[in-house]
């Protein structure tokens, strides 16, 4: 069992992790992660949403460290409202993605804002989202592009299209073949193109050099394909219960599931004294 000391970091993926079924932190966590803070682990948030539609929970659990979000490409300061980096994917790809998608569901992410389809079937869990916010916090348009968005210079980290057609499917893996990454849900429920050479665990490495603390010394709690970058990078990968399969395989500590505050579990088995 390693000791105290040995923990330096913590890196939490929202949902499917730290976010319950109802997109919510449940309260041991929330103690757990203000124990954490107390005993001078850094405690960072590492997402695939826009920060936009993450700054909330940074403000929930009274955190100050940046946080990562669009999966890595971007390392956003809440307590500045400043984006630290941004890493777009290439412009030409992004036009072609979005002619592709046409009629279809998906949004997309840049340095401003998120944007939404017009058919975008699961817009409700942003709105869920944004009616808990406060005037604190930043908070997306939950719109559609501006008009002539084409025409400039788009500068996108990462688009999801939501449950993507056959065809589209096809189109996108020749567009982003070998130019940017794809990630296809093994149902095909979604398709996620993401800033190639930029990911979780390159950001977490980014941050890690930057602050001077050691990836081997640092635990990550997350679920899914976009994870998985992360929990190879550090020390300590936990898994939920409910995590996918190939990212319980990278797993050190498989934890409870996501609505049985899984970071508790995952310290109170690893770094006990850390809750004394």
């Amino acid at each position: 069992m390693k000791g105290l000391c040995d923990l330096k970091a913590v890196f939490l993926d929202l949902d499917g992790s730290l976010l319950n079924s109802q997109r919510q932190i449940g309260e041991e966590d929330r103690r757990t992660v203000a124990r954490l803070r107390e005993a001078g682990v850094r405690v960072h948030i590492a997402t695939g949403r826009h920060y936009r539609l993450a700054a909330r929970y940074h403000r929930e659990l009274g955190l100050e460290l940046p946080f990562l979000a669009s999966d890595g490409a971007v390392l956003y300061h809440p307590g500045q409202r400043q984006v630290v980096f941004a890493h777009p994917m290439p412009a030409e790809v992004i036009r072609d993605i979005l002619r592709a998608a046409a009629g279809e569901e998906f949004y997309f992410h840049d340095v401003a804002d998120a944007y939404f389809s017009p058919n975008f079937g699961r817009m409700g869990v942003w709105q869920d989202y944004a009616a808990g916010c406060g005037p604190q916090d930043l908070c997306s348009a939950l719109s559609g592009p501006p008009e002539g968005y084409l025409a400039g210079e788009p500068v996108m980290m990462a688009i999801m299209l939501h449950l993507p057609s056959p065809g589209l499917l096809a189109e996108l893996k020749e567009i982003c073949r070998g130019k940017v990454p794809l990630f296809v849900h093994p149902e095909e429920r979604i398709a996620i193109a993401s800033a190639p050479g930029w990911d979780k665990g390159r950001g977490a490495a980014w941050l890690a050099e930057a602050e001077g603390f050691s990836l081997r010394d640092t635990l990550a709690l997350g679920d899914a394909g976009n994870d998985l970058p992360l929990l190879r990078a550090v020390g300590w990968p936990v898994v939920p219960q409910n995590g996918e399969e190939e990212a319980k395989a990278l797993a050190r500590f498989i934890t409870t599931d996501h609505d049985n505050n899984p970071l508790t579990a995952a310290i109170e088995a690893l770094f006990p004294e850390l809750l004394r």
